[in-house]
């Protein structure tokens, strides 16, 4: 069954009417996996919810129930054998949880995330029909409080998640959207959330439809295995700024294939991840995306070398590209060998983008103290002034300022 197909834009864009309609309907978001269903309506969606009804959103509840490895008794509640006033023996039902949980936080206005909705049984999505009606929103009986909006995620049918079809009647109670999705909107938020630049960067590189290489997969593999999705990828790129942030990591990484005796390039130095990392990089979004992300790494051709950036540090190359600029000051720091060439590491350092500036400064730092080199430079001292909250660093290093 066809969904109507948007971005996150999109929904963003409908949510003040869908708020302030009179009937305010269930939303859904089914999708292909990893695209940050749930996030959305952990992040944005909440935001917006909450500036809708004038609150904190620290004062908005919000109940997610994973309902695809749960039964329909467990979300209307149990049935229970009891006596009436009369001794004869009655069937009761148990508070549902989900009423439990909503009284237990106290809030007047929340969101009810029913996650991976299409996971679930026909069963439980049956118990869930009236609270999925606007008309109804009940659960067994028991009132959902008007304050609380509903809705559920969801993969597609082909998304090999074991996902089924929506129940068309609910399918016509709700805003049920497929979202499609969209490398910049993803890179923002990426951007935003510390994500290596060099994988956000890899990843904007190669969004065009005219690429000849997908590095996001736009359908589960016909094969088994990992495959790059945006949340695998998050997953990904942590082990490769773990990587680069350690000592191991000196952005002249030599290829193996270069120590080939016969190769032309042989002894040629190339920012290169090594084979062990990049199989790191596989388990997570597969042998294909991981070539292509340590190829575009390759790429980096405009990088300074260390030995440049000790020459010349206020007028070696600095990149446009955030994660060269992060190769080129790592081969600094980690080539620097006394506190001369330590110094010149940092003045390029603060040639770079300002939240760059922080985390390198504060790691050419440690490596000055773990070294006893001492920083004695005008352009030290101003540093250290600039970001005060690296005093202490400073101080462990030294340094007198």
């Amino acid at each position: 069954m066809a969904h109507i197909q948007t971005d996150i834009a999109g929904v963003t864009q409908m949510l003040p009417l869908v708020f302030s309609a009179p009937d305010i309907v269930p939303v859904g978001l089914i999708g292909p996996v990893g695209v940050g269903k749930t996030q959305y309506f952990k992040g944005p969606f909440r935001d917006l919810y909450a500036e809708h009804v004038g609150v904190s959103v620290d004062q908005l509840g919000f109940i997610q129930e994973r309902v695809a490895n749960r039964d329909s008794a467990e979300i209307a509640g149990v049935a229970l054998p009891s006596k009436d006033a009369d001794g004869n023996i009655i069937t009761q039902f148990t508070k549902p949880p989900l009423i439990t949980k909503i009284e237990q936080t106290g809030r007047d206005y929340g969101i009810i995330l029913f996650d991976e909705l299409l996971q679930a049984g026909t069963d439980v999505q049956k118990v869930l029909a009236d609270v999925l009606d606007p008309a109804e929103r009940t659960l067994a009986g028991w009132a959902i409080p008007d304050g609380w909006i509903v809705c559920f995620t969801g993969n597609r049918t082909n998304d090999k998640s074991g996902a089924t079809r929506l129940l068309s009647h609910l399918l016509n109670r709700g805003a049920v959207f497929e979202l499609t999705f969209e490398v910049k909107g993803w890179a923002n938020w990426a951007e935003a959330n510390g994500v290596n630049p060099l994988a956000v960067g890899c990843a904007m590189a190669y969004q065009s439809k005219e690429t000849s290489t997908k590095f996001f997969a736009d359908c589960v593999p016909t094969e088994d295995g990992p495959f790059c999705t945006p949340r695998s990828l998050v997953r990904a790129a942590q082990h490769l700024t773990v990587f680069m942030d350690s000592d191991a990591f000196t952005g002249n990484q030599t290829h193996d294939a270069l120590l080939d005796p016969e190769s032309p390039e042989r002894g040629m130095q190339r920012s290169m991840i090594p084979s062990y990392v990049e199989a790191l990089i596989a388990a997570s979004i597969g042998a294909t995306a991981a070539r292509t992300l340590c190829q575009y790494i390759d790429m980096a051709g405009d990088v300074p070398t260390a030995d440049e950036i000790f020459a010349d540090p206020a007028g070696a190359n600095v990149p446009n590209d955030t994660g060269f600029q992060l190769i080129a000051a790592n081969r600094a720091i980690n080539a620097a060998h006394d506190a001369d060439t330590g110094e010149a590491a940092l003045a390029y350092i603060t040639r770079l983008r300002p939240d760059l500036q922080v985390s390198l400064g504060s790691k050419l730092l440690r490596t000055s103290a773990r070294n006893g080199w001492v920083l004695t430079s005008s352009v030290a001292v101003a540093f250290i002034q600039k970001f005060h909250d690296l005093l202490p660093l400073a101080q462990t290093a030294g340094m007198e300022v």
